[in-house]
C-alpha cells in the first residue's frame, strides 16, 4: 500500500479504496483549454472591433515583425520577396527588358540587311539581271545597228603616244557597231565599238516593236582594265523611242552607269503610256574622263511585246 499524506486524507483527496480523486492530466488539459478559449475569445473581439472601425481584414490582424514574417495566430509565415517589389518597380523593369529586346532585334535585322545586299550583288556578278528578261535588241533574234543615223567610229592617229595602240584595230572596222548588241555575256577589253568624243549616239532597229521598260548597259570593269581605269565607260546617257526612222523619238529617261559597280548594269525607264517603239536610240551626254573616244561593250533593250 502506498503511502498517503494525512492532510491530503483528512481533506478527503482518497477515495475508500484508496485512489486519488483528482487527475494531474485532466487538470492540464482544463488549464489549455481555458487559454485556448480565453485567446479565441480575444481574437474575434479585435477582429469584430477593426470590422466596425474600417481597419485592416482579419488576414492582417497581427502585426508583421522586423524579419519580415507575419503572425497568424501561432503560426508564422514568410512574406515572398516579389512582394517587396512596388508595381511602378516592375513595370519599370520589363519596360527595360522589352527595350533591351528592340535593341537587339534592330542591330540583327540590320546584320541581315547588309547580308542580303552582300547576297544579291554576287548574284547580280554571277547571274545579271539582264539575262533574266528578254533582249529585242539582239542582232541574233533580228535586231539591227542603222550605221548611217548612228556616229561615226572612232579612229585614232597616228601618234606614237597612244597607250596600247593594237587595242584599236577592232574600232577602225565598220563591224564594230554590231558588237554592241550580239549579247556577249563576256566581255573583253577592245571588243567594243568606240565613237569620238564623249558625246555620241547609236540608233538600233529592234527585233520585234515593244514597249519599252528596261536598258542595260555593259562594260569591262576596272581590274580587266591594263592601266586599271576605264574613263572611256559612258557616265550619262539618255534613251528615246521611235516608231520610224525619221521621228526625233520618245524622251524614255536619263540614266547614269556607275564606275564601281557590276559588269552589266540594267536601268528602269519611264513609260507611262506604254508606248510601243520600232526603234530605241542610245545617246550618250558624256563619259568618265577621256576626251579623246568613248567605248560602248553591250546595249540591251528590254520591254513587253504588244497584245
Amino acid at each position: 500500500m502506498s503511502r498517503r499524506s494525512l492532510r491530503l486524507q483528512e481533506a478527503g483527496y482518497y477515495t475508500e479504496d484508496g485512489t486519488p480523486t483528482v487527475s494531474y492530466k485532466e487538470k492540464l488539459n482544463r488549464v489549455f483549454n481555458s487559454r485556448r478559449r480565453h485567446h479565441d475569445s480575444y481574437n474575434e473581439n479585435i477582429v469584430k472591433d477593426n470590422h466596425c472601425r474600417g481597419h485592416v481584414p482579419h488576414t492582417m490582424s497581427h502585426p508583421p515583425t522586423t524579419n519580415g514574417t507575419q503572425r497568424t495566430g501561432v503560426r508564422r509565415t514568410r512574406v515572398p520577396l516579389m512582394s517587396m517589389f512596388t508595381s511602378k518597380r516592375i513595370c519599370f523593369v520589363l519596360t527595360f527588358l522589352r527595350v533591351l529586346g528592340l535593341i537587339f532585334t534592330c542591330i540583327k535585322l540590320r546584320e541581315v540587311h547588309q547580308e542580303l545586299l552582300s547576297l544579291r550583288q554576287q548574284m547580280d556578278m554571277l547571274v545579271p539581271l539582264a539575262d533574266t528578261m528578254p533582249n529585242f535588241a539582239l542582232e541574233s533574234q533580228g535586231a539591227r545597228v542603222i550605221q548611217h543615223l548612228s556616229s561615226q567610229t572612232y579612229w585614232p592617229g597616228e601618234d606614237p603616244g597612244l597607250v596600247c595602240r593594237w587595242m584599236f584595230k577592232w574600232w577602225c572596222s565598220l563591224k564594230a557597231q554590231r558588237r554592241v548588241i550580239q549579247g556577249h555575256s563576256a566581255l573583253r577589253p577592245g571588243q567594243c565599238w568606240c565613237f569620238a568624243g564623249e558625246q555620241g549616239h547609236l540608233f538600233v532597229s529592234l527585233s520585234h516593236p515593244v514597249s519599252v521598260s528596261h536598258v542595260t548597259l555593259g562594260h569591262i570593269l576596272k581590274s580587266q582594265s591594263p592601266d586599271g581605269n576605264i574613263k572611256s565607260a559612258p557616265r550619262e546617257f539618255s534613251i528615246y523611242g521611235a516608231r520610224t526612222k525619221d521621228e526625233a523619238g520618245t524622251y524614255l529617261g536619263t540614266v547614269v552607269y556607275d564606275l564601281d559597280g557590276a559588269m552589266f548594269q540594267t536601268f528602269s525607264l519611264s513609260n507611262p503610256d506604254n508606248s510601243v517603239f520600232r526603234y530605241v536610240k542610245l545617246q550618250t551626254e558624256n563619259n568618265w574622263g577621256n576626251i579623246d573616244y568613248t567605248c560602248l561593250y553591250s546595249f540591251r533593250v528590254h520591254g513587253k511585246l504588244p497584245p
